[in-house]
């Protein structure tokens, strides 16, 4: 692999951390954090030295960035399935009949 491609790889998931912790959702941030992750393997594998080092250092940050993120995540998910479920289980409510306006003068 093209040592710049590993590099592009390692800069890929430092952005994807920053981000993760710029974002509100815990959705997101868990969603970034393993972008960062997965990006952080491809030099691992791939890089030289120096680039192994810093992958190593970036999946290490990110997993723990993960574990952090993870109970807030599974609340968010939790809550959103609840609500996802009453929305379902109350059904489809029938529009309202649109009401016919009468013209002046009687004319139809």
């Amino acid at each position: 692999m093209n040592p710049k491609s590993a590099k592009t790889f390692v800069w890929a998931a430092v952005i994807s951390i920053l981000l993760g912790m710029a974002v509100m959702s815990p959705a997101g941030s868990f969603f970034l954090y393993s972008l960062a992750a997965l990006s952080a393997l491809i030099p691992i594998i791939f890089g030289d030295r120096r680039l192994r080092i810093a992958g190593a250092g970036i999946l290490a940050a990110s997993i723990a960035l993960l574990a952090a993120t993870y109970p807030e995540y599974d609340a968010e998910m939790t809550r959103y399935k609840e609500r996802a479920d009453r929305k379902s289980s109350e059904g489809v409510k029938p529009a309202p009949l649109p009401r016919q306006e009468r013209r002046a003068g009687g004319e139809r």
